[in-house]
C-alpha cells in the first residue's frame, strides 16, 4: 500500500517484466544470415557495404561487424544504406506487446554519418523475396542513431565507453523498440540508414544481443498512482520559484481562462501560446508583394482573407486578467509557417541539395510548389514588415499595426525570434573539421535564406542576423531610436526595403521606443548533445560579436537569451548532459556575450527503458512510472536551481494532462498535482525519499 507522505517511498516493486522469447544465435545461425533489399525504395544496396562476425574487441561474445559506404555524389541519392535478412528457426508468433532488443556498439566518428536503424520481418504482412517494394509501415519500427541518440559520443564525461578499436574510443548503448503489429515472422531484416547527405567510407558499426521479448504473462502489474490533492489544494509553484525570491519566472501555456482561481493563475507568472504568433499567423501574401510579382499565384489561405490573424483578444484577456507576463512564440521557424512563405526561394542558388561547397540548402528545401524565385532584398522586405508588424502590433498603440490608443500596449516580457534553426543531424561531423563552424549546421530553409542568398560570406546579411536587428528596431530602446535617426538616410545602415512601408516618421522611431524592450531569444531543441549546444555557442558567439560593432548597436546583445527546449525524455544523464552544455551559454553571458538562458518548453516522455516502463500522458501512471518522472523533474530544478543566477525563465509546455508528444507535466488530467509537483517543489527531498531509483539516475 502506498503511504501518504508524496516525498518518501519504497520501491513498488518491478511490476510485469519482459521476458526473451528469442535470442539470435551469432555463432550457430550467421552462415545462414544474407544480404537483402532494404525496406525503403529510396535506398540502394551498396555491394561494398557489407556484414561480417567477429570476435568482440570489447567482450567475450561474437558481433556482427557493419561496414559502411556510401557517395550520395556518385549515386544522385540523399540516403544510403544496405540490408540484412537473418532467418528464424520457426516461424514466431509476434504480439503487440513484443519488442526488438539489441545492442549497438559505436565509434566517436559515428554521429552524422548515420540515420537509423529500421527493422521488419520477411513473412506475413512483410514481403517475402527481394523484388517487392517492401514493408509498407504495418510491421516495422524505426530506430534513431543520429548523433543525439547516442549517448556518449558528445558528452564531456563518458559513461558508456567500452573499450578501443581501429584507432577509435567506442561507446555501446543499448536500444529497444515496440514491434508495431500481430504476425507470424520467419525472418527479422535489419537495415542501416546513412544520414541524409552524408559520405561514408568504410564505416564501423557492431550489433549484438539481438533477441525479441515480450511481457511475462504470469506477472503482477504495478499499482497505478493516485493523485490526491487538486491544484488549488496545494502550495503555488510561482511562491517558490520567483525573481523576488532570488529565482527565475515560471511559466506554462496559457490555454483556458487565466484567473487567480485556474490553474494557471493559481500557480504561473508567465504564459505562453503554443502556435497563436506563429509565422502561419501571417495568414495572406502582403498586398505590396502580390503586386510586384503580378502573374504569381500565392497560395491564400482559405480560412482567413485578412493578412494577418494574430489572436489578439487571448493576450489581451491574459493581461488584463492580473499580474502577468507574455512570451511570444516564435517569429520564424521551418514549421507552421503560411503557404505563401514557403513558397519562396532565392533568386541565385540553384539546386536541391546540400551544395557542394557545404555553405546552406539550397533551392527549395522545405518550400512548397509552385516556387517562386525572390530578388533577396525583396525577402528582406518580406521578414522586415513580418517581424515589426507581428511585434508593434501588441507593443504600440499605432493604427498602422492595427492597434489603438484605446486598446493599449499589450506588454511582452519575451520573444522567440528563431525556433530550431540548427540542422537535426548537422550539428556533430561539421565541428570535427572546424571547430568555430555554425553556418553548415544551420536548416538554411528557403524563406530565410532568400534573405542571404548568396551574401552568404558577409555576416551582417546573414538571416539569422537580420531577423534579431529587426527584432531590435521593432521594439527599440532610445539608444536604438536615436541611432536609426542619426544614420537614418544612409543606404548602407538603412537600406530602401526598410522604408518602403511607413514604419518610421521622417526617420523616427521614437513612438515605439520601451522602457523594457522584450528580451529576444534563440530557441532550440536536444541542447544536452554536446555538439549541437557547441554549434549554437559559435552561432551566438559570431553573431553578438558582430553586432557590438555594427553602426546600429544600441547596447544590448542582438541574441539576449538561450531558450533550452525540454521535449526531454526520462534517463540516467539527462541532467548531468544539460549541465555540460550549458556550461558553454554561461561562459558566453560571463564574458559578455549573452545575457542569460531559460529552459522554454518543458515536458518529460517516460519511455519504454526507465523504470516502470513506457507510459503516455494522459494515461494513469503506475507508482513506479510517477515516481521514475518526478525523479527526473527534480534533477532538472535541482540544475535549475544551481545556476538560477543565470536563468531568465522556465516554462512548463502545458498546464496540465499531457504536453508535447504524450508527455508528462506537474498536474494530471483531473488538475491533480502529480509526483511531478512535489519533485519540482523540494527537489533535495524527493530525491532523498526516493533513493531507490539512485541506481537508475547515477545516484
Amino acid at each position: 500500500m502506498r503511504n501518504n507522505d508524496q516525498y518518501f517511498q519504497d520501491d513498488p516493486g518491478n511490476g510485469i517484466q519482459r521476458v526473451s522469447i528469442y535470442e539470435f544465435d551469432l555463432t550457430g545461425d550467421f552462415n545462414k544470415w544474407k544480404p537483402w533489399r532494404t525496406n525503403d525504395g529510396r535506398i540502394l544496396p551498396n555491394i561494398k557495404s557489407s556484414f561480417t562476425l567477429i570476435d568482440s574487441p570489447f567482450t567475450d561474445d561474437s558481433l556482427v561487424l557493419l561496414t559502411t559506404y556510401f557517395n550520395p555524389g556518385l549515386t544522385g541519392r540523399t540516403f544510403g544504406g544496405f540490408g540484412m535478412r537473418a532467418p528464424i528457426s520457426a516461424p514466431l508468433k509476434i504480439d503487440n506487446q513484443a519488442f526488438i532488443e539489441f545492442d549497438l556498439y559505436y565509434p566517436r566518428s559515428a554521429p552524422g554519418k548515420y540515420l537509423r536503424f529500421e527493422v521488419w520481418s520477411t513473412s506475413a504482412g512483410g514481403v517475402g523475396n527481394q523484388d517487392n517494394s517492401g514493408a509498407k509501415g504495418k510491421d516495422k519500427t524505426q530506430i534513431y542513431i543520429r548523433g543525439e541518440n547516442l549517448d556518449g559520443a558528445n558528452a564531456y564525461n563518458i559513461d558508456h565507453k567500452c573499450g578501443y578499436y581501429d584507432g577509435e574510443t567506442w561507446f555501446k548503448k543499448k536500444f529497444t523498440a515496440k514491434i508495431p503489429d500481430a504476425q507470424n515472422w520467419e525472418y527479422l531484416n535489419i537495415d542501416l540508414h546513412t544520414e541524409e547527405g552524408a559520405e561514408v567510407h568504410g564505416a564501423f558499426l557492431m550489433l549484438g544481443g539481438i533477441k525479441i521479448t515480450q511481457f511475462d504473462p504470469k506477472g503482477e502489474p504495478i499499482p497505478y498512482v493516485v493523485n490526491k490533492l487538486k491544484f488549488n489544494e496545494v502550495f503555488p509553484i510561482k511562491q517558490n520559484y520567483n525573481p523576488a525570491a532570488g529565482y527565475f519566472l515560471i511559466g506554462t501555456d496559457g490555454a483556458g481562462e487565466i484567473a487567480p482561481d485556474t490553474l494557471g493563475g493559481f500557480h504561473f507568472e508567465l504564459f505562453v501560446s503554443h502556435r497563436n504568433l506563429k509565422p502561419e499567423r501571417h495568414t495572406n501574401a502582403p498586398l505590396w508583394l502580390k503586386n510586384e510579382y503580378p502573374d504569381f499565384n500565392f497560395i491564400p489561405n482559405e480560412e482567413c482573407n485578412e493578412e494577418w490573424d494574430l489572436h489578439t483578444e487571448y493576450y489581451l484577456k491574459i493581461r488584463d486578467a492580473g499580474d502577468y507576463k507574455l512570451h511570444g512564440h516564435c517569429l520564424a521557424w521551418i514549421n507552421q509557417s503560411p503557404a505563401w512563405m514557403d513558397q519562396i526561394i532565392p533568386e541565385n542558388i540553384t539546386g536541391k541539395q546540400w551544395n557542394l561547397s557545404g555553405s546552406f540548402y539550397a533551392t527549395g528545401y522545405d518550400a512548397k510548389e509552385p516556387f517562386i524565385k525572390i530578388k533577396k532584398e525583396t525577402a528582406r522586405r518580406i521578414y522586415f514588415n513580418h517581424v515589426l508588424y507581428e511585434m508593434r502590433h501588441f507593443m504600440s498603440t499605432e493604427t498602422r499595426y492595427n492597434s489603438s490608443k484605446e486598446r493599449g500596449i499589450i506588454p511582452f516580457h519575451s520573444f522567440d525570434v528563431v525556433n530550431s534553426e540548427v540542422h537535426e543531424s548537422r550539428h556533430s561531423f561539421p565541428l570535427q573539421n572546424d571547430e568555430h563552424i555554425w553556418k553548415t549546421s544551420l536548416k538554411n530553409v528557403s524563406w530565410l535564406v532568400a534573405m542571404t542568398d548568396n551574401d552568404i560570406d558577409d555576416i551582417r546579411l546573414h538571416y539569422m542576423y537580420l531577423l534579431y536587428k529587426f527584432a531590435h528596431i521593432a521594439v527599440p530602446n532610445a539608444k536604438m531610436a536615436q541611432k536609426y535617426k542619426e544614420h537614418y538616410n544612409e543606404p548602407d545602415v538603412i537600406p530602401e526595403y526598410m522604408k518602403l512601408d511607413n514604419h518610421d516618421d521622417n526617420g523616427s522611431i521614437d513612438a515605439f521606443v520601451s522602457e523594457k524592450p522584450p528580451l529576444l531569444i534563440y530557441n532550440d531543441y536536444e541542447i544536452s548533445a554536446e555538439s549541437k549546444a557547441k554549434i549554437i555557442y559559435n552561432m551566438i558567439k559570431e553573431l553578438n560579436t558582430a553586432w557590438k560593432t555594427d553602426v546600429l548597436y544600441d547596447g544590448r546583445n542582438l541574441i539576449e537569451c538561450m531558450g533550452i527546449q525540454g521535449h526531454d525524455t526520462v534517463s540516467p544523464d539527462l541532467a548531468k548532459k544539460n549541465e555540460h552544455s550549458i556550461s558553454l551559454f554561461i561562459k558566453l553571458i560571463n564574458d559578455g556575450l549573452l545575457d542569460s538562458i531559460c529552459f522554454s518548453e518543458i515536458d518529460i516522455k517516460q519511455p519504454e527503458s526507465a523504470p516502470g516502463g513506457k507510459a503516455l500522458a494522459p494515461n494513469v501512471l503506475n507508482e513506479k512510472q510517477a515516481d521514475a518522472i518526478g525523479y527526473q523533474y527534480a534533477l532538472l530544478f535541482k540544475l535549475f536551481d544551481k545556476y538560477k543566477q543565470y536563468i531568465d525563465h522556465v516554462i512548463i509546455w502545458n498546464q496540465h494532462s499531457a504536453g508535447w508528444g504524450n508527455s508528462y507535466v506537474l498536474f494530471d488530467h483531473e488538475q491533480r498535482a502529480s509526483q511531478a509537483y512535489y519533485a519540482i517543489m523540494n527537489p533535495d527531498k524527493f530525491i532523498e525519499g526516493h533513493s531507490y531509483l539512485d541506481g537508475y539516475f547515477n545516484g
